[in-house]
């Protein structure tokens, strides 16, 4: 599917902008289920977060591998600081991030952390990463988001245990600080590269198996970056209520690109810089260390993609008429999840095919409301086509020679009007309710002719429609005769919400055309 596919209306762009907005508010707290990738809102306590994720959906865990931490043994502030996080990295602003770095001063003073924070201290790093984004988000590469998630990682084990700190805390704050250090723009201490950004090592060949599958996985990414992601972004692009979107779709499309190259540039034997990993998973086959590092930063970035494609995956799920825009990010996390499972799986020796893409779910039809009439009477009223119920028309036709002038000047129209002749009776030309009044009642009746509730061509027809139902009448004056209209499942309708109108609700047809329905009875 291509960009061509997607729809680009204006329409579009408008009826999600306010969900947009929700989905990245910075208040709103959310939880994606690891097990599911199931977006949750949370009234209060903490959230997800990518760094600590559990296995991806069905991924059984990997054997040595290190759970995450329990985030629910974390104190309130070290929360907050967690969910701080998380939204920075739905959305970079001023707000957010000058949000990040006042919790990270709150939790230095709350935990003696004040080591940290001086001078090449993680809290000191993550503070001039934070400046940096605030300031020129263009000059922090993709992967700033997982350094800071490093940081946060080594900030909370070392909060959460006080000094003395133990090797494996010290080990960690050392990874972190590495981490943010290959990030900062202008970082002093960021290993040096070659001009192609990857240093030579020599003497390191990969298994056999191990590279054909390697190989199999990035003709798999590649066709995400092509198929999905490229078109996705370039649809986000051209609206301005989809900015947000725009950004988290091109900062996972720039992360994915990075890695493909990265492994393409490992099968050549070039090893390039990457983040440590604080819970790798286990590795049984027999790799180079280098090997190893940059597959477990690899893991890392297809699961942070897929976690910050969820919401978005989720916030078309439940739109009408988005079974497309549903589809493709259910492919594009469902992709990275399942080459995520894929990769473990190789690293423990089992080469066995990764499964064919998986196809999203058909989207429960939402319910629709139906018409209330299953026949309704169509015409033209002053330009507009607008429908009528079949019971509530009593005549329809035209005034007699004598009686049909001036039909433009009248603001009530009497129903005498319409005798076919001076002396002749009134009650024949009429049927329902009204064709059980007497002669005596019907010529000293009138009803007011009706206005046009919306934008006509204001020209007054000639064909008379009397309305009348429960004692409320009236009189459309119409540009044609009427024709019937069967109301089939193709019919959309939406029932007028306020009382000031003689408009039901409105019909659409499958073509789109709205049909407003009169009912005299809202008179």
């Amino acid at each position: 599917m291509g960009q061509d596919e997607l729809d680009n209306e204006e329409e579009f762009s408008l009826k999600i902008s306010d969900a947009v907005d929700d989905l990245f508010n910075p208040v709103r707290k959310i939880e994606i289920d690891p097990a599911t990738n199931e977006v949750r809102d949370l009234g209060g306590g903490s959230t997800a977060n990518d760094s600590d994720a559990a296995p991806s959906a069905g991924e059984e865990p990997v054997q040595g591998e290190t759970p995450a931490p329990n985030r629910a043994v974390l104190g309130p502030l070290l929360q907050e600081l967690d969910q701080a996080l998380m939204t920075l990295d739905w959305e970079v602003s001023r707000t957010n991030v000058g949000n990040m770095r006042d919790l990270l001063d709150k939790v230095v003073r709350e935990y003696d952390l004040g080591a940290l924070a001086s001078e090449g201290g993680v809290v000191f790093l993550m503070h001039q990463l934070l400046s940096a984004m605030n300031d020129a988000p263009e000059s922090v590469p993709t992967s700033g988001p997982l350094a800071l998630k490093t940081g946060l990682s080594a900030i909370q084990n070392a909060a959460q245990q006080g000094q003395p700190y133990d090797a494996e805390a010290r080990t960690q704050l050392d990874q972190a600080q590495n981490a943010l250090v290959a990030v900062i723009p202008g970082g002093t201490a960021a290993p040096s590269k070659d001009s192609s950004g990857a240093a030579d090592i020599v003497n390191i060949s990969l298994p056999e198996e191990f590279d054909a599958a390697l190989k199999v996985h990035l003709a798999r990414i590649d066709r995400l970056l092509i198929q999905r992601l490229a078109p996705v972004e370039q649809f986000f692009g051209k609206a301005p209520s989809m900015a947000k979107l725009f950004v988290i779709i091109k900062g996972v499309k720039e992360q994915v690109a990075e890695q493909k190259i990265c492994l393409q540039e490992m099968l050549r034997g070039k090893f390039s810089h990457v983040i440590p990993v604080n819970n790798p998973v286990h590795v049984s086959i027999d790799i180079a260390t280098q090997c190893q590092d940059i597959m477990q930063f690899h893991l890392q970035v297809l699961d942070h993609c897929a976690r910050r494609i969820a919401p978005i995956e989720k916030l078309f799920s439940e739109m009408t008429g988005q079974q497309k825009l549903y589809a493709i990010h259910f492919e594009i996390r469902s992709g990275l999840t399942d080459q995520r499972s894929y990769l473990v799986n190789v690293l423990n020796g089992d080469y066995s095919p990764p499964p064919p893409p998986a196809k999203a779910p058909a989207m429960a039809k939402p319910k629709v409301a139906t018409c209330p009439w299953p026949v309704l009477v169509t015409g033209n009223w002053q330009g507009e086509r607008v429908a009528f119920i079949p019971e509530q028309i009593n005549f329809e036709g035209y005034c007699s020679w004598w009686g049909g002038g001036g039909l433009a000047k009248l603001h009530a129209f009497p129903l005498k009007k319409l005798k076919s002749w001076p002396w002749s009776g009134l009650k024949a030309r009429f049927r329902g309710e009204l064709s059980a009044k007497s002669n005596k009642d019907l010529v000293s009746m009138e009803f007011p002719i009706l206005d046009l509730p919306l934008s006509g061509s204001g020209k007054v027809g000639k064909a008379v429609v009397v309305l009348f139902q429960g004692a409320r009448g009236g009189v459309v004056l119409m540009d044609s005769e009427l024709d019937n209209l069967n109301v089939g499942e193709q019919f959309s309708w939406k029932a007028a919400v306020i009382n000031d109108s003689v408009f039901a609700g409105e019909l659409t047809t499958e073509f789109g055309e709205p049909i407003p329905v009169v009912d005299i009875t809202r008179l």
